[in-house]
């Protein structure tokens, strides 16, 4: 029993492991505030990005990557240059 006793407290006093869970503690914590931050400037929810016709197709418009992603196939995507996504902001459905 003291046996016992004497390991659990070892481990509580070791500083290494309570630095680490200290520094996962403060990556956590910031992580919460970045999402809150999200949150505040987006609103609660998803928001779902403008959507364009272009060749035959129905494509998603993320100005944020600068590219049109097909709806169907979110793999098929065409990168765009600045005045182009000026251009399909325009064409928005």
């Amino acid at each position: 029993m003291n046996l016992v006793m004497e390991q659990n407290s070892d481990k509580r006093s070791n500083p290494k492991k309570t630095q680490e869970a200290g520094a996962m503690l403060g990556k956590d914590h910031a992580m919460l505030e970045r999402i809150s931050e999200v949150r505040r400037k987006c609103g609660n929810g998803v928001k779902m990005l403008p959507v364009v016709r272009y060749e035959r197709k129905v494509w998603f418009l993320d100005e944020r990557l600068r590219q049109l992603r097909n709806v169907r196939n979110p793999h098929d995507f065409i990168n765009l240059k600045d005045f182009e996504v000026k251009y399909f902001m325009r064409k928005v459905v």
